[in-house]
């Protein structure tokens, strides 16, 4: 009996080794797998950043390029502007462009006489055309509509032999009285 106690005393024994023994490789797996997973997130991790940081770059490779863009087609608007300037001067349509501030004296037709103080009280003949703008608080008004005294500043440019007048803003109108 005693040999039978032994022996289900090792079968037993040995029973419980096998169970904690498969228990361990449970655990063990767990073990790799929460590990392998940790490496995979950090890995991912990992991707995304290179990602982001080579998105950044690209996105400033592609504001400079479009930053040397924009200074280009500035430059060539500029010299596009220059080599209009000296065709009007080379074919006497433009010989000098200016702004004046005064008092208009009379509007007549598509004329408009202003007087320019600080010049001796100067009068200045301004023709009008299609291309004139007439403004009163950033709204269009008819060159007639003007009133004797009413402070503007005309800015023009010579054609020829006459001024003729591009954007006319009324500064001060007349009040009526």
């Amino acid at each position: 009996m005693r040999k039978l106690m032994v022996a289900v005393a090792t079968v037993t024994g040995l029973a419980l080794a096998a169970g904690c023994s498969k228990r361990d490789e449970a655990l063990d797996e767990r073990r790799d797998l929460a590990q392998a997973q940790q490496e995979a997130q950090k890995d991912m991790a990992d991707i995304r950043q290179d990602a982001a940081k080579e998105q950044a770059e690209i996105q400033r490779d592609e504001q400079k390029d479009l930053a040397e863009v924009q200074k280009d087609v500035s430059e060539e608007r500029q010299d596009v502007a220059e080599a209009d300037r000296e065709l009007a001067v080379e074919s006497g349509s433009l010989a000098a462009s200016s702004t004046v501030q005064g008092t208009v004296q009379s509007t007549l037709g598509n004329s408009l006489v202003l007087i320019v103080p600080g010049n001796k009280n100067a009068e200045l003949k301004l023709k009008t055309d299609d291309k004139t703008r007439v403004t009163e608080n950033n709204r269009a008004v008819e060159l007639d509509d003007f009133d004797e005294g009413t402070e503007v500043r005309a800015s023009y440019v010579k054609d020829g032999d006459d001024m003729v007048a591009r954007d006319v803003v009324i500064i001060s109108p007349v009040m009526d009285k």
